[in-house]
């Protein structure tokens, strides 16, 4: 188990990273989609709580993408060793043009493993493109019964999903 050093070590070497990319913590907070709060913690080496980190975050492989390391580079820093450069770094700009989806949809789908998907047509006949997308995420280390307890809970709201009625349905007056 990591030490309050290794994880403030961790942290300083994220904010290291970031000053040699030339960027503030408000920026990297940006072109992760997430608040100031998380990156200040992860610098620190501390949850916003005060308590100490007890296992890396999506938010912190994220970050080390951005600033050119391999996502297990804060797992090599935790065990005292250097963080492993990535052969083409996140610059942000970049994920963007390559998805229109907003970055912190983008990092929800590259965080956990996907273990499902619904699609749900709310279009009418002459519009079928609008639709509802949903993917089921599961935590990278759930256990067997952890997954099936999320696929029971899935399965039931899978169905209220596909009931939503599409364009086509006649609207109730209220």
């Amino acid at each position: 188990m990591e030490s309050e050093r290794d994880w403030e070590r961790l942290g300083n070497a994220f904010a290291d990273a970031r000053k040699a990319a030339g960027l503030t913590q408000v920026e990297v907070a940006q072109r992760l989609s997430v608040t100031r709060t998380p990156i200040q913690a992860v610098e620190r080496g501390r949850q916003p709580n005060g308590n100490p980190f007890n296992k890396i975050t999506a938010t912190m492989r994220a970050y080390a993408r951005l600033v050119g390391w391999t996502e297990d580079s804060p797992a090599r820093i935790l065990r005292g060793e250097e963080p492993e450069q990535a052969t083409r770094p996140d610059s942000g700009a970049e994920s963007e043009s390559a998805s229109d989806l907003p970055m912190a949809v983008q990092r929800e789908l590259r965080s956990g493993r996907t273990l499902d998907h619904a699609v749900v047509n709310l279009g009418s006949e002459a519009d079928d493109d609008t639709r509802l997308i949903v993917v089921l995420q599961g935590g990278e280390d759930m256990t067997e019964e952890e997954i099936d307890a999320a696929w029971e809970k899935w399965r039931k709201t899978r169905r209220h999903l596909q009931a939503i009625p599409g364009e086509t349905d006649t609207p109730q007056e209220t």
